[in-house]
């Protein structure tokens, strides 16, 4: 078949859809990738086809947006933002190109939030699959939505009410944007349904559970996890290991926006104060000091696979891939959360035991992250509970089970074409 996958976002978002990519690929599918050109070699290089669609951006644009959705603490207002200069930036050239990369395909499989993508993929009569990485917003009489409070299980339809009223704003400008292209849909649910036919939910069921209320065309196939290539670290980073064993990971991958020697300062501090060697990835905000602690190792690219295994715990941000990283390396997780889904991730860590309670970054402070860095490395039962999960979260064949999902909706497809 020939499939389209159609992705916006950050890195997160990004390497579930290159480890379906090659999953498809090597199941004998043709596919095309269309994304923004800032993510164009993450899957040139690995072989597949890729479709820049939209403005060319740089690391300094996407840190400068961070900056602007970290200046409101509105959740709906963050979106807003997001929405405005990211997904519909010169919105009507990324669409038209994607509907150009898209056309004549068979099936499409696209990222919640690419609504362009959705949208072009529709107006070539092309099937769609959604994909949502995190069920956080997917209405259940079993759980009340992020962010709100425990004030009894009655109470949780109006929570999923009132969540569905504050993202509305958010809905119609979607619906407002996409009719100036041609679109015709009369409903979008921002985060929740996309496809209403299959959506594809690639998170870990074990770390980010559904309920039997799930609706039927939502399949939790687990995470898509990149199968990583043989790494040969740096001799520093292996004398640095061998010097401290177990040292603390620091991973917050595209947080930071512009603030990076600010973020690196409070750091270091934390570090210092809970009295513990790390080793501290550099990330979109490049995260540097020159004249580092000895006790400190600053490190550019290395396979989260890898480096996680040689950590006692990971102070990250809470994103859907790195959470699901940290549980599968057997280690806890320090959660320094700045939006979207990451109290989600954080919150359930913290429920699973692997994890002690969440640290807003606006609420940062070197003390507290000392105080929670100490708790995740001294507590021996968050260890154990992080080591005995860890065959659990690296049974889950996330890619396997959406390959399967995908063909049988694909077949499906066919078989009505051919019967029309």
């Amino acid at each position: 078949m020939k499939i389209a996958l159609t992705t916006v976002g950050s890195t997160g978002d990004i390497q579930p859809f290159i480890a379906l990519a090659l999953t498809l690929q090597t199941a004998g599918h043709q596919v095309r990738v269309v994304s923004h050109p800032f993510h164009a070699e993450h899957f040139i290089s690995r072989g597949i086809d890729f479709a820049s669609c939209g403005p060319i951006v740089v690391q300094e644009d996407l840190n400068k947006l961070f900056d602007r959705m970290l200046n409101t603490k509105n959740p709906v207002r963050q979106v807003k933002i997001l929405m405005d200069e990211a997904f519909f930036a010169e919105g009507e050239t990324y669409f038209a190109q994607a509907k150009a990369a898209t056309a004549g395909f068979d099936i499409a499989v696209s990222h919640m939030v690419d609504f362009l993508g959705q949208e072009a993929v529709s107006q070539n009569g092309i099937p769609g699959i959604g994909v949502i990485l995190a069920p956080a917003a997917i209405p259940t009489r079993y759980a009340q939505p992020l962010r709100t409070p425990n004030l009894g299980s009655w109470l949780i339809p109006f929570w999923w009410a009132l969540m569905r009223l504050a993202l509305r704003p958010v809905d119609k400008r979607a619906m407002r944007y996409l009719k100036t292209l041609g679109g015709t849909r009369q409903d979008i649910r921002s985060f929740s349904a996309l496809s209403p036919d299959l959506n594809l939910i690639a998170a870990s069921p074990t770390l980010a559970p559904t309920y039997p209320d799930l609706p039927a065309n939502f399949k939790q196939t687990g995470p898509w996890v990149l199968p990583e290539p043989a790494f040969e670290p740096a001799p520093g980073l292996v004398d640095f290991i061998a010097r401290h064993p177990r040292p603390v990971i620091v991973s917050l991958g595209s947080m930071g926006g512009t603030h990076g020697e600010e973020l690196t300062a409070k750091l270091l501090q934390a570090i210092k104060l809970a009295g513990q060697p790390a080793i501290i990835q550099s990330g979109y905000a490049g995260l540097f000091a020159e004249n580092a602690p000895a006790h400190v190792h600053f490190v550019g690219y290395v396979p989260h696979g890898w480096l996680f295994s040689q950590g006692s715990c990971v102070v990250h941000h809470g994103g859907a891939g790195t959470s699901t990283a940290v549980c599968r390396a057997g280690i806890p997780s320090v959660i320094l959360a700045f939006f979207a889904d990451q109290p989600y991730f954080a919150e359930n860590l913290e429920q699973l035991g692997i994890a002690p309670k969440i640290l807003w970054n606006s609420r940062f402070t070197p003390a507290r992250l000392a105080k929670r860095i100490q708790s995740a490395v001294a507590d021996i039962a968050m260890q154990k509970r992080a080591r005995k999960l860890q065959p659990q979260f690296l049974a889950e064949e996330g890619s396997l089970k959406a390959l399967q999902l995908i063909e049988n909706f694909g077949e499906n497809v066919m078989a009505k074409k051919q019967a029309t």
